[in-house]
């Protein structure tokens, strides 16, 4: 009697235990199935990752530092590098020539009348003291700026300001040179018909070319200056 009981117990041990065993050891021959990445691989990966990200924040050109003689002492003595001078039906190509010279990597001031010019002031003044508060003239020419008195007062303000220096800066749009009005047609305009942007970098180099040597001209006059 005894013996039966005891050979039901060791029955039912091995009927209940046997089950947990046979599944812990599916359970590790299944773990080793798995496939396991090695430190050489991952040191290989994080190589190749590493050679990746360098490659590609070197391929991002570093900006270039300003021009000198954006920080002189001379180029604050005026309030704008640049007067743009349009008709207001010419605004958004104004803007867009503005925005370009603004620019942080070329660190322009422009004066465009629609956002500068204060409320309630006398327009022709207004205009007159931009042309003074300025180192250069960009004239929009177009076909619109023919027809704008505004703009002619401006050319002609400009004109008197500086007849034969390279403040002026008269730009074509939307229109033939032959078409320059009379009184530019000796002044080296700016063709934006075939390249804006080619045409913008000349507008840019124009002014930086005008602002380097009025630097220049200023500093030997001091130093001749001083020397009396």
């Amino acid at each position: 009697m005894e013996e039966n009981r005891a050979s039901g117990i060791m029955g039912w041990f091995r009927q209940h235990f046997g089950k947990q065993r046979n599944n812990l050891d599916q359970c590790k021959r299944s773990q080793k199935d798995i496939p396991t990445i090695s430190n050489s691989s991952c040191s290989s990966a994080n190589s190749e990752y590493t050679s990746s990200a360098s490659s590609k924040s070197s391929s991002f050109p570093s900006q270039k530092p300003l021009p000198t003689v954006l920080f002189s002492t001379f180029r604050s003595t005026l309030r704008y590098d640049v007067c743009l001078c349009h008709s207001d039906k010419d605004i958004e190509q104004a803007q867009g020539l503005a925005s370009f010279l603004e620019d942080p990597s070329k660190g322009l001031r422009c004066y465009l009348q629609e956002r500068d010019c204060p409320l309630g002031g006398a327009v022709f003044s207004e205009l007159l003291q931009a042309l003074h508060d300025s180192h250069c003239w960009v004239l929009l020419i177009t076909p619109n700026f023919l027809k704008d008195d505004c703009c002619s007062y401006q050319m002609h303000q400009a004109l008197s300001e500086g007849p034969m220096s390279q403040r002026i800066i008269p730009t074509v749009l939307n229109l033939p040179r032959s078409e320059l009005p009379q009184e530019l047609r000796f002044v080296f305009s700016v063709d934006l018909n075939r390249n804006k942007e080619f045409g913008y970098i000349q507008i840019y180099n124009t002014v930086l070319n005008y602002l380097t040597e009025r630097l220049e001209k200023e500093e030997s006059c001091n130093v001749s200056q001083s020397d009396n």
